[in-house]
């Protein structure tokens, strides 16, 4: 027999009833126990009908939705009915016809009646069930993850979103990359069940032969927290996707110029020159140690450090090759290596900017702004990037009378000179001295290849910065790899210029 919305609203509504009836607790009914009722309901069902395929529907209703019944626990109320009803017509809506749960749900009912239908091929439709809320399952829809996350803070999506990569690296850490076993651990270690369904999901679309973390979701969003969490993205450098890990772009060395002529007289012809800016998929990857600890914890907030750990590494990755890779075959061109960018000896220029030991004055970011405007920079996003050394001697940089020049602006504003600033500790103090870069970012290209992949490993080994071999297994930690496929270039080595040689006091 098939079932109309009215229906199915009333097998679903007489399934709860019946169970709140028999003393469960709402928030607590898990999935077997409505499985569990729904075959009552439907073997009462079949009882009612007498003869099955002679019986009336309006037999059919009674049994499914009324008053009697076996099972009956409880008055269902119309209201409750046209709930649900209003539920399944939004869900429906919002997955298309074909695709929606209340459809499913009575494709179900059918199959006691016709025969069972072919299964349909895999589909990536589990963005809806990206995390879970902590809903009631009360049989009503739940909205979307984008949506919910739209409607978070700024502080709230992070936490939320590192929170669900983390415990998705946990799930398939303990069950060795099997997307099934991983699905069973986050619904009875973890009590999540959407994620719970999302893995279940991720295990008829990708293979399970070993232990990546390549769904699509999941990997857009984590990248997304990725570089907000970069100096280079968070000052508006653009990125680009390599669908087969190689890109060209066109770019214009020099361009044509408008001339005044007399009358009569022959236009001068000018010509733009044109280059070429080619980005190579180059890997990047980073070793996280964890504490086993910290992965057989069930506690959300130790999820989000999980996922915080890892999107922290590959940040820093993708900032030291953009801006101090060494180039050739395994790593980008950064900034401060390219040989076309204009380098600025703070050593040797005029008192009014530096001393002879690369002290700076007050005068020199104004200095290093100019030189690269004068290259008629479009300045679309204009910044500089320096370390913590950098930013507190600026900050404690003083006027003739002793007024602070430039710590009201870097404290309120986060400028400097009028431009915005972000600071990195990649660019390390040696022997006193350290590097500056100013330019406009959005110059700046990152292609990437594909989506963030993830492995654990129990028993390996990793070496810490002291070069010391640490076996994972004898510490009970385990080790998270991290690979992204990354290049980065630039689109006008003009837009940018560093500054070397200059003096810090730590």
């Amino acid at each position: 027999m098939k079932l109309t919305q009215e229906q199915l609203a009333a097998l679903i509504a007489r399934v709860f009833a019946n169970l709140i009836a028999a003393g469960k607790d709402p928030a607590a009914i898990s999935t077997e126990d409505i499985l569990s009722e729904l075959a009552v309901v439907l073997d009462g069902a079949d009882e009612g009908a007498g003869e099955g395929d002679g019986a009336s529907e309006d037999d059919g209703n009674k049994a499914e939705g009324g008053d009697g019944g076996e099972g009956d626990g409880g008055a269902v109320s119309p209201e409750l009915i046209a709930k649900i009803v209003d539920a399944l017509k939004a869900l429906k809506s919002e997955e298309g016809a074909g695709g929606s749960e209340g459809k499913a749900a009575v494709g179900g009912s059918e199959s006691k009646a016709a025969a069972p239908a072919s299964d349909p091929a895999p589909q990536r439709k589990y963005a809806s069930l990206f995390l879970s809320t902590g809903a009631a399952r009360d049989a009503a829809a739940t909205s979307g993850f984008k949506a919910r996350i739209a409607s978070m803070s700024a502080p709230e999506r992070r936490k939320t979103v590192y929170g669900m990569f983390g415990r998705a690296v946990k799930c398939l850490h303990a069950a060795s990359g099997n997307f099934d076993k991983a699905a069973f651990i986050a619904e009875r270690k973890f009590g999540d069940a959407e994620m719970a369904r999302e893995l279940k999901a991720l295990s008829a679309t990708v293979p399970s032969d070993g232990g990546y973390l390549v769904p699509e979701v999941y990997a857009s969003e984590i990248i997304e927290l990725l570089y907000p969490a970069t100096v280079i993205f968070s000052l508006g450098a653009r990125r680009l996707g390599m669908s087969n890990g190689n890109m060209n772009i066109p770019k214009t060395r020099s361009g044509s110029r408008a001339k005044f002529v007399g009358e009569n007289r022959k236009i001068p012809s000018t010509a733009p020159g044109f280059g070429n800016l080619k980005l190579s998929a180059k890997k990047l990857s980073a070793i996280i140690p964890m504490s086993n600890d910290l992965l057989r914890s069930t506690n959300f907030d130790n999820d989000v450090i999980v996922g915080q750990d890892i999107t922290k590494q590959m940040a820093l990755g993708v900032d030291y090759g953009a801006l101090m890779g060494k180039g050739g075959e395994f790593q980008p061109i950064g900034i401060t290596e390219n040989k076309n960018v204009l380098t600025i000896d703070a050593t040797k220029l005029d008192t009014d900017y530096a001393s002879s030991a690369g002290v700076l004055t007050a005068m020199f970011p104004g200095y290093m702004v100019a030189a690269v405007l004068k290259n008629n920079v479009l300045a679309g996003s204009l910044g500089f990037t320096f370390n913590t050394s950098v930013e507190q001697y600026f900050k404690n940089l003083r006027d003739n009378v002793g007024g602070f020049i430039f710590a009201k602006e870097m404290s309120e504003q986060h400028t400097l000179v009028g431009y915005p600033y972000r600071t990195t500790n990649l660019f390390e103090t040696v022997g006193g001295k350290t590097k500056i870069i100013f330019g406009d970012w959005n110059d700046l290209v990152l292609g990437e290849q594909g989506a963030l992949e993830i492995e654990t490993s129990r028993e390996g080994s990793w070496t810490d910065e002291a070069g010391n071999l640490i076996s994972a297994f004898e510490n009970d930690q385990t080790i998270i790899r991290a690979i992204n496929n990354v290049d980065a270039g630039l689109r006008h080595d003009e837009s940018f210029a560093v500054a070397e040689k200059v003096a810090v006091p730590v």
